[in-house]
C-alpha cells in the first residue's frame, strides 16, 4: 500500500470533517486493494463504507439501501462502471436515481473524462490519485446534495454529442 494512503490528512479545504460521518459511501471495484484503501481512508472519518467488487452487487445494494455516494471504477469484468451508472440514472425513485457518483478509474485521456461526465458521472478521478484529491471530491458532492444542489443533476448529454459529430 502506498505510504501516502496510511497518513491521510483532509487538505486545507475540507473545512468541516462532519461531512463524513454517517455517511453511507458505496466503492465499487475489482480490484481488492483499492477497495481496501477507499474504506480507510472515510471509515476514520466516520463514513459507512460499502465495498463491491462487480456492477450488478452494486446495483442491488443501491436499490436495498440509502446511498450517499457512489465511487466507482470503470473497467471491470463482466459489467463495466458506464453500464452501471446508465443503469441507475433510470431507477424509479428519485433520490436513488441522483445519487452523486465519482468514477474512480485508470483509464485516461480526455474521451474517458468527456464520456463519464456524459454518462452523469459528476467527477472524474485518475488510479492512482492522492488521497485528499478523492476526499475533497467526496466532500464537494456530499455538500451538493446536500444542499440541494442542482450540479449533481445537470445534464452533460451534450459532450457525448460533440464527439459524434
Amino acid at each position: 500500500m502506498p505510504n501516502s494512503f496510511l497518513h491521510t490528512e483532509p487538505e486545507e479545504n475540507i473545512t468541516n470533517l462532519d461531512i463524513f460521518k454517517e455517511r453511507t459511501i458505496l466503492a465499487v471495484d475489482d480490484n481488492e486493494d483499492m477497495l481496501i484503501l477507499i474504506n480507510y481512508i472515510f471509515e476514520i472519518y466516520g463514513s459507512k463504507v460499502i465495498t463491491i467488487s462487480s456492477a450488478s452487487e452494486a446495483l442491488e445494494i443501491i436499490k436495498e439501501c440509502k446511498i450517499d455516494i457512489l465511487i466507482t471504477d470503470i473497467a471491470m469484468p463482466e459489467e463495466d462502471g458506464f453500464s452501471l451508472i446508465r443503469k441507475i440514472r433510470t431507477l424509479m425513485h428519485p433520490q436513488k436515481r441522483a445519487i452523486p457518483a465519482i468514477a474512480f478509474t485508470g483509464s485516461i485521456g480526455n474521451q474517458v473524462h468527456e464520456k463519464t461526465l456524459g454518462a452523469k458521472f459528476q467527477a472524474y478521478i485518475k488510479k492512482p490519485s492522492d488521497p485528499n484529491q478523492l476526499m475533497t471530491e467526496v466532500a464537494k458532492l456530499l455538500r451538493s446534495s446536500s444542499e440541494g444542489s442542482s450540479l449533481l443533476f445537470s445534464d452533460y448529454s451534450y459532450l457525448e454529442e460533440e464527439k459524434v459529430a
